[in-house]
């Protein structure tokens, strides 16, 4: 297997309007989810692989998804009451308070079971529960949302990760397991189809740089790494557990993978490896992951 090579900062971070990466990009948070449904937020240290508990967030949502910059993580969508009563509803992390508030909702309300991907400006939420190809664009510093370009495939139950200009939605569900991607282009609010993963599956979880991302589980521990660049995707390195239902953010180097129990498998992209994280404070099932992303939505 090709060794990945280390993120590069992308040129179009140098326009002064990319925001600080908070602490280091040091962290990771994790909220929403069931059994039960839950508000509660673990935050994740990579370099001591452990996990405490943050600032609840304001909506106990069921499968919600997360995107963010620097300084905020926005969790939207997911069900209110667990598998039914879909909501539009978003909070809004700040990660140097460890507090949420009500953000605006996003336009359109079966974003439950949806993916999320963003840069520093704004989160692209897309796919939902039935599957559909809609998309909502939630801009940070106004708290507001609108209806986006819809992806080129319908989903649910998919994953995204991306760049400081796009963002890979890939696999899910619209009846079968997908190895489909649809590359969101967030200048244009336009999609294309991008390459498949290496294999079907729904119910997975990605996590990337600004070189790869890295989709992995769907009731297995198998990962696919997605190279942008070329829009082709190999086989990756198996997480250290099978999981579905479960949530994965990272930083410049590691992807971290949790849920739906309390085991965590922590990815390094350069060298194609997991190894076992610590344990999360809260794991649920269908939760969402949050963190800031040097090149990609901080620096």
């Amino acid at each position: 297997m090709p060794l990945i090579q280390p993120f590069q900062y992308e040129p179009s971070i140098y326009n002064g309007s990319m925001s600080v990466c908070y602490n280091g990009a040091s962290f990771a948070i994790f909220s929403g989810g069931y059994d039960p449904v839950s508000s509660i937020t673990s935050i994740y240290t990579y370099s001591s692989n452990t996990s405490v508990a943050g600032g609840n967030i304001t909506y106990t949502p069921y499968s919600p998804s997360g995107a963010g910059n620097g300084t905020l993580g926005v969790f939207g969508g997911g069900a209110s009451d667990g598998y039914s009563d879909e909501t539009s509803a978003t909070s809004v992390y700040t990660y140097s308070t460890n507090t949420a508030v009500t953000g605006g909702n996003l336009s359109y309300s079966t974003a439950t079971q949806a993916a999320a991907a963003g840069n520093t400006n704004i989160g692209v939420f897309g796919g939902g529960n039935p599957a559909t190809s809609t998309t909502s664009i939630y801009t940070y510093s106004k708290n507001t949302a609108v209806a986006g370009g819809n992806l080129s495939y319908t989903m649910n139950y998919g994953g995204a990760a991306g760049t400081s200009t796009i963002g890979v939605f890939g696999g899910g569900s619209n009846g079968d397991d997908s190895s489909i991607t649809s590359i969101y282009t967030y200048s244009s609010n336009s999609t294309v189809a991008g390459g498949h993963l290496s294999y079907n599956a729904a119910d997975i979880a990605a996590a990337g740089n600004t070189v790869v991302g890295v989709f992995g589980g769907g009731n297995v521990s198998t990962t696919s790494v997605y190279t942008y660049s070329s829009n082709t995707a190999v086989a990756g390195a198996n997480l250290t557990f099978t999981t579905w239902a479960f949530a994965a953010a990272g930083n410049s180097t590691t992807g971290v993978f949790a849920g739906p129990t309390t085991d965590v498998s922590l990815y390094t992209y350069a060298s194609n490896t997991a190894v076992t994280g610590g344990a999360l404070y809260n794991p649920q099932h269908n939760m969402a992951g949050n963190a800031p992303n040097p090149g990609v939505n901080c620096y």
